[in-house]
Protein backbone atom coordinates (compact mmCIF):
# COMPACT_ATOMS: atom_id res chain seq x y z
CA UNK A 1 0.00 0.00 0.00
CA UNK A 2 1.63 3.48 -0.70
CA UNK A 3 2.52 5.11 2.20
CA UNK A 4 0.84 8.57 2.12
CA UNK A 5 -2.64 6.65 1.65
CA UNK A 6 -1.84 4.31 4.51
CA UNK A 7 -0.99 7.40 6.23
CA UNK A 8 -3.92 8.95 5.61
CA UNK A 9 -6.14 5.86 6.33
CA UNK A 10 -4.43 6.27 10.03
CA UNK A 11 -5.49 9.34 10.24
CA UNK A 12 -8.99 8.85 9.39
CA UNK A 13 -9.13 5.96 11.85
CA UNK A 14 -7.89 8.38 14.54
CA UNK A 15 -10.23 11.07 13.74
CA UNK A 16 -13.65 8.56 13.92
CA UNK A 17 -12.13 7.40 17.85
CA UNK A 18 -11.83 11.05 18.85
CA UNK A 19 -14.97 11.78 17.13
CA UNK A 20 -17.38 8.97 18.92
CA UNK A 21 -15.22 9.22 22.02
CA UNK A 22 -16.39 13.08 21.72
CA UNK A 23 -20.05 12.24 21.31
CA UNK A 24 -19.93 10.09 23.77
CA UNK A 25 -18.52 12.15 26.67
CA UNK A 26 -21.41 14.67 25.44
CA UNK A 27 -24.26 12.17 25.98
CA UNK A 28 -22.82 10.63 29.20
CA UNK A 29 -22.83 14.45 30.29
CA UNK A 30 -26.20 15.44 29.30
CA UNK A 31 -25.11 17.98 26.82
CA UNK A 32 -26.53 15.90 24.03
CA UNK A 33 -29.05 13.78 22.97
CA UNK A 34 -28.27 9.98 22.33
CA UNK A 35 -30.13 10.42 19.54
CA UNK A 36 -28.05 12.85 18.11
CA UNK A 37 -27.12 9.93 16.05
CA UNK A 38 -29.23 7.15 14.61
CA UNK A 39 -29.60 4.20 16.20
CA UNK A 40 -27.14 6.28 19.17
CA UNK A 41 -30.17 5.81 22.04
CA UNK A 42 -29.91 1.74 21.76
CA UNK A 43 -25.91 1.97 21.47
CA UNK A 44 -25.45 4.17 24.62
CA UNK A 45 -27.82 1.94 26.50
CA UNK A 46 -26.64 -1.26 25.55
CA UNK A 47 -23.17 -0.02 26.48
CA UNK A 48 -23.89 1.15 29.80
CA UNK A 49 -26.30 -0.95 30.96
CA UNK A 50 -25.42 -4.67 30.33
CA UNK A 51 -26.21 -5.37 34.00
CA UNK A 52 -29.99 -3.80 32.98
CA UNK A 53 -30.46 -5.65 29.89
CA UNK A 54 -29.06 -2.67 28.15
CA UNK A 55 -31.91 -0.58 28.42
CA UNK A 56 -32.09 2.29 30.86
CA UNK A 57 -32.02 2.15 34.21
CA UNK A 58 -35.21 4.11 36.36
CA UNK A 59 -35.02 5.33 39.83
CA UNK A 60 -38.39 6.12 42.12
CA UNK A 61 -36.86 7.51 44.85
CA UNK A 62 -39.53 8.36 47.99
CA UNK A 63 -39.96 9.66 51.15
CA UNK A 64 -42.86 9.13 54.43
CA UNK A 65 -45.44 11.01 53.10
CA UNK A 66 -46.59 13.62 50.50
CA UNK A 67 -47.89 13.89 46.87
CA UNK A 68 -47.65 10.21 44.82
CA UNK A 69 -47.41 6.77 44.87
CA UNK A 70 -44.08 5.75 43.97
CA UNK A 71 -44.92 1.11 43.81
CA UNK A 72 -47.95 2.47 41.28
CA UNK A 73 -45.24 4.60 39.35
CA UNK A 74 -43.37 1.70 39.09
CA UNK A 75 -45.71 -0.71 38.22
CA UNK A 76 -46.96 1.54 35.06
CA UNK A 77 -43.13 2.16 33.92
CA UNK A 78 -42.84 -1.64 33.66
CA UNK A 79 -46.10 -2.77 32.13
CA UNK A 80 -44.74 -5.54 29.24
CA UNK A 81 -47.32 -4.28 27.01
CA UNK A 82 -46.54 -0.28 27.50
CA UNK A 83 -43.12 0.86 28.01
CA UNK A 84 -41.59 -2.21 29.72
CA UNK A 85 -39.17 -0.52 31.39
CA UNK A 86 -36.86 -1.56 34.17
CA UNK A 87 -37.87 0.51 36.94
CA UNK A 88 -37.07 0.16 41.10
CA UNK A 89 -38.07 1.88 44.15
CA UNK A 90 -35.94 3.64 46.95
CA UNK A 91 -36.10 5.39 50.07
CA UNK A 92 -34.71 8.41 49.55
CA UNK A 93 -32.64 7.84 53.23
CA UNK A 94 -30.52 5.40 51.28
CA UNK A 95 -29.53 7.58 48.81
CA UNK A 96 -25.75 8.37 48.34
CA UNK A 97 -23.08 10.30 46.07
CA UNK A 98 -22.47 7.22 45.02
CA UNK A 99 -25.69 4.72 44.21
CA UNK A 100 -27.45 7.69 42.55
CA UNK A 101 -24.75 7.25 39.42
CA UNK A 102 -26.16 3.77 38.95
CA UNK A 103 -29.61 5.04 37.38
CA UNK A 104 -29.93 7.18 34.11
CA UNK A 105 -33.53 8.85 35.49
CA UNK A 106 -34.68 9.35 39.18
CA UNK A 107 -38.25 10.63 39.60
CA UNK A 108 -38.88 11.78 42.87
CA UNK A 109 -42.32 11.67 44.69
CA UNK A 110 -44.11 11.60 47.98
CA UNK A 111 -41.19 12.60 49.20
CA UNK A 112 -42.21 16.21 50.97
CA UNK A 113 -39.58 16.07 53.68
CA UNK A 114 -36.14 16.26 51.63
CA UNK A 115 -32.85 16.88 53.80
CA UNK A 116 -30.54 19.80 52.28
CA UNK A 117 -27.80 16.70 51.70
CA UNK A 118 -29.76 15.00 49.38
CA UNK A 119 -30.77 17.57 47.00
CA UNK A 120 -27.64 18.29 46.73
CA UNK A 121 -26.96 14.69 45.92
CA UNK A 122 -29.33 15.33 43.63
CA UNK A 123 -27.67 18.83 42.07
CA UNK A 124 -24.70 16.30 41.91
CA UNK A 125 -26.36 13.76 40.25
CA UNK A 126 -27.85 16.05 37.37
CA UNK A 127 -24.09 17.87 36.79
CA UNK A 128 -22.56 14.14 36.17
CA UNK A 129 -25.45 13.05 33.51
CA UNK A 130 -28.47 12.04 35.08
CA UNK A 131 -31.87 13.06 34.42
CA UNK A 132 -33.97 14.31 37.42
CA UNK A 133 -37.94 14.62 37.44
CA UNK A 134 -39.48 16.30 40.32
CA UNK A 135 -42.92 15.94 41.22
CA UNK A 136 -45.45 17.94 43.38
CA UNK A 137 -44.45 19.13 47.15
CA UNK A 138 -41.31 17.13 47.14
CA UNK A 139 -38.47 18.83 49.29
CA UNK A 140 -41.30 21.01 50.33
CA UNK A 141 -40.37 20.35 54.45
CA UNK A 142 -37.20 20.70 56.19
CA UNK A 143 -35.57 18.19 58.02
CA UNK A 144 -34.49 18.90 61.99
CA UNK A 145 -30.93 18.07 62.87
CA UNK A 146 -29.61 14.38 62.88
CA UNK A 147 -32.42 13.09 60.10
CA UNK A 148 -30.07 13.79 57.20
CA UNK A 149 -26.91 12.28 58.47
CA UNK A 150 -25.18 10.96 62.04
CA UNK A 151 -23.93 14.56 62.35
CA UNK A 152 -26.13 16.60 59.92
CA UNK A 153 -27.28 20.19 61.01
CA UNK A 154 -30.88 21.27 60.96
CA UNK A 155 -32.26 22.76 57.66
CA UNK A 156 -32.79 26.98 57.13
CA UNK A 157 -34.72 28.80 54.51
CA UNK A 158 -32.97 31.02 52.54
CA UNK A 159 -34.01 34.82 53.20
CA UNK A 160 -34.78 37.21 49.80
CA UNK A 161 -31.67 39.42 52.22
CA UNK A 162 -29.42 36.67 52.40
CA UNK A 163 -30.07 36.51 48.21
CA UNK A 164 -30.46 40.06 47.06
CA UNK A 165 -29.00 42.71 48.80
CA UNK A 166 -31.50 45.28 49.88
CA UNK A 167 -34.44 42.68 49.49
CA UNK A 168 -36.95 41.72 52.17
CA UNK A 169 -36.54 39.61 55.03
CA UNK A 170 -38.65 37.25 53.93
CA UNK A 171 -38.15 33.27 53.30
CA UNK A 172 -38.17 32.84 49.41
CA UNK A 173 -39.57 29.18 49.34
CA UNK A 174 -38.87 25.42 50.55
CA UNK A 175 -36.28 25.19 48.00
CA UNK A 176 -34.09 27.81 48.77
CA UNK A 177 -31.77 27.08 51.73
CA UNK A 178 -28.92 27.75 53.66
CA UNK A 179 -25.82 25.84 52.99
CA UNK A 180 -23.91 27.04 55.93
CA UNK A 181 -22.44 30.43 54.56
CA UNK A 182 -23.08 29.29 51.32
CA UNK A 183 -26.97 29.17 49.08
CA UNK A 184 -28.63 26.30 48.18
CA UNK A 185 -31.10 27.24 45.28
CA UNK A 186 -32.78 24.36 44.36
CA UNK A 187 -35.70 26.69 43.42
CA UNK A 188 -33.43 27.78 40.74
CA UNK A 189 -32.44 24.24 39.73
CA UNK A 190 -35.98 23.44 38.96
CA UNK A 191 -37.12 26.44 37.33
CA UNK A 192 -40.21 26.74 39.65
CA UNK A 193 -41.10 27.92 43.30
CA UNK A 194 -43.26 26.22 45.33
CA UNK A 195 -46.43 28.35 46.95
CA UNK A 196 -48.56 25.46 48.50
CA UNK A 197 -50.54 22.13 47.12
CA UNK A 198 -53.49 23.36 45.46
CA UNK A 199 -55.75 21.60 48.26
CA UNK A 200 -53.97 23.49 50.90
CA UNK A 201 -56.18 26.69 49.21
CA UNK A 202 -59.69 25.10 49.06
CA UNK A 203 -61.66 22.28 49.00
CA UNK A 204 -60.74 19.92 46.77
CA UNK A 205 -63.14 17.35 45.62
CA UNK A 206 -61.07 13.80 44.77
CA UNK A 207 -62.74 12.99 41.50
CA UNK A 208 -63.84 16.73 39.82
CA UNK A 209 -62.13 17.80 37.38
CA UNK A 210 -59.49 20.55 38.23
CA UNK A 211 -58.91 21.71 35.22
CA UNK A 212 -57.57 20.93 31.66
CA UNK A 213 -53.47 20.38 31.17
CA UNK A 214 -52.56 23.06 28.21
CA UNK A 215 -49.15 22.10 26.42
CA UNK A 216 -48.04 25.19 25.45
CA UNK A 217 -45.09 23.87 23.06
CA UNK A 218 -46.42 20.20 21.36
CA UNK A 219 -42.45 20.54 19.75
CA UNK A 220 -41.00 20.09 22.87
CA UNK A 221 -39.74 16.13 23.96
CA UNK A 222 -41.75 16.13 27.12
CA UNK A 223 -44.62 17.07 25.46
CA UNK A 224 -44.57 15.85 21.73
CA UNK A 225 -47.27 14.65 19.95
CA UNK A 226 -49.78 15.17 22.76
CA UNK A 227 -53.38 16.71 22.77
CA UNK A 228 -53.34 20.15 23.63
CA UNK A 229 -55.82 20.02 25.95
CA UNK A 230 -56.11 17.13 28.95
CA UNK A 231 -58.61 17.02 31.81
CA UNK A 232 -57.12 16.56 34.90
CA UNK A 233 -58.45 15.99 38.34
CA UNK A 234 -56.92 15.84 41.78
CA UNK A 235 -54.20 17.25 44.00
CA UNK A 236 -51.42 19.24 42.40
CA UNK A 237 -48.46 21.33 43.43
CA UNK A 238 -48.73 25.12 43.09
CA UNK A 239 -45.90 27.23 41.67
CA UNK A 240 -44.42 30.01 40.24
CA UNK A 241 -42.16 29.87 37.39
CA UNK A 242 -38.48 30.99 37.73
CA UNK A 243 -37.23 33.42 34.69
CA UNK A 244 -34.18 31.08 33.44
CA UNK A 245 -32.15 30.87 29.77
CA UNK A 246 -32.80 27.66 30.54
CA UNK A 247 -36.09 27.30 32.29
CA UNK A 248 -39.62 26.48 30.09
CA UNK A 249 -42.91 25.88 30.63
CA UNK A 250 -44.05 23.36 28.26
CA UNK A 251 -47.46 22.94 30.22
CA UNK A 252 -50.15 24.90 32.24
CA UNK A 253 -52.79 24.17 33.86
CA UNK A 254 -56.02 25.99 32.76
CA UNK A 255 -58.10 26.29 35.76
CA UNK A 256 -60.70 28.34 33.92
CA UNK A 257 -60.40 31.63 36.19
CA UNK A 258 -57.66 32.79 38.66
CA UNK A 259 -57.21 30.54 41.83
CA UNK A 260 -57.04 32.68 44.88
CA UNK A 261 -56.42 31.11 47.97
CA UNK A 262 -55.12 32.18 51.80
CA UNK A 263 -51.88 31.34 53.43
CA UNK A 264 -52.11 28.89 55.72
CA UNK A 265 -48.99 27.52 57.76
CA UNK A 266 -46.87 27.96 54.71
CA UNK A 267 -43.67 30.08 56.20
CA UNK A 268 -42.98 31.89 52.93
CA UNK A 269 -46.46 33.24 52.75
CA UNK A 270 -48.37 35.63 54.83
CA UNK A 271 -50.41 33.94 57.07
CA UNK A 272 -54.63 34.46 56.09
CA UNK A 273 -52.98 37.20 53.51
CA UNK A 274 -55.27 36.22 49.95
CA UNK A 275 -53.05 35.29 47.26
CA UNK A 276 -53.89 35.35 43.73
CA UNK A 277 -52.02 32.70 41.35
CA UNK A 278 -53.39 33.64 38.29
CA UNK A 279 -55.57 31.08 35.89
CA UNK A 280 -52.55 29.03 34.17
CA UNK A 281 -50.44 27.45 36.29
CA UNK A 282 -47.18 25.82 35.64
CA UNK A 283 -47.69 22.18 35.27
CA UNK A 284 -44.54 20.88 33.33
CA UNK A 285 -41.46 22.88 33.71
CA UNK A 286 -38.32 21.92 31.62
CA UNK A 287 -34.98 23.02 32.84
CA UNK A 288 -30.87 22.78 33.11
CA UNK A 289 -28.90 22.18 30.07
CA UNK A 290 -30.09 19.73 27.87
CA UNK A 291 -33.50 19.45 29.85
CA UNK A 292 -31.98 17.16 32.31
CA UNK A 293 -34.43 18.32 34.67
CA UNK A 294 -38.01 18.60 34.52
CA UNK A 295 -40.64 19.30 37.37
CA UNK A 296 -44.33 17.96 37.03
CA UNK A 297 -46.87 19.42 39.66
CA UNK A 298 -48.58 15.99 39.92
CA UNK A 299 -46.67 12.59 40.04
CA UNK A 300 -46.72 11.48 36.56
CA UNK A 301 -48.67 8.51 38.09
CA UNK A 302 -51.44 10.48 39.52
CA UNK A 303 -52.05 11.87 35.24
CA UNK A 304 -53.12 8.61 34.16
CA UNK A 305 -55.00 7.31 36.99
CA UNK A 306 -56.80 10.61 37.54
CA UNK A 307 -58.70 10.00 34.07
CA UNK A 308 -57.40 6.46 32.34
CA UNK A 309 -57.36 7.72 28.91
CA UNK A 310 -54.81 7.39 26.37
CA UNK A 311 -53.70 10.45 26.77
CA UNK A 312 -53.14 10.83 29.99
CA UNK A 313 -51.00 7.40 29.68
CA UNK A 314 -49.12 9.29 26.75
CA UNK A 315 -48.06 11.75 29.24
CA UNK A 316 -45.95 9.32 31.22
CA UNK A 317 -45.03 8.18 27.77
CA UNK A 318 -43.21 11.06 26.61
CA UNK A 319 -41.72 11.47 30.44
CA UNK A 320 -39.85 8.29 29.94
CA UNK A 321 -39.08 9.28 26.16
CA UNK A 322 -38.11 12.75 26.73
CA UNK A 323 -35.75 12.28 29.32
CA UNK A 324 -34.50 9.44 28.43
CA UNK A 325 -34.12 9.26 24.26
CA UNK A 326 -34.12 12.81 23.29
Amino acid sequence: MDPKLQQNIIRVAILAVLLIALLGVLILTGLLGCNAVPGGCGIYYFALRQDNGGVPAILVAYGDYGLGNPERLAELLNERDALNARARTMDMQYLTYANVRDFDLIVVERAKKVCSDKLKIFQYYVAAGGRLVWTGDAGTELCAGNEGGRFAAADEYLLESEHEEGAEEKIIGPWARKDNDKQLLFDEFLGVEYRGNYCDFGTCPPESEVGRIEVTDTEHKLTYGLSPSIPYSGDFGVVDAIRSEDARIVATLDYGTNLLGKGSGQPWLVEGAQYDFGRRLPFIVSNQVGGRVAYYAAPPEALVDAAPQAQNRALLEQMYHGMLYN
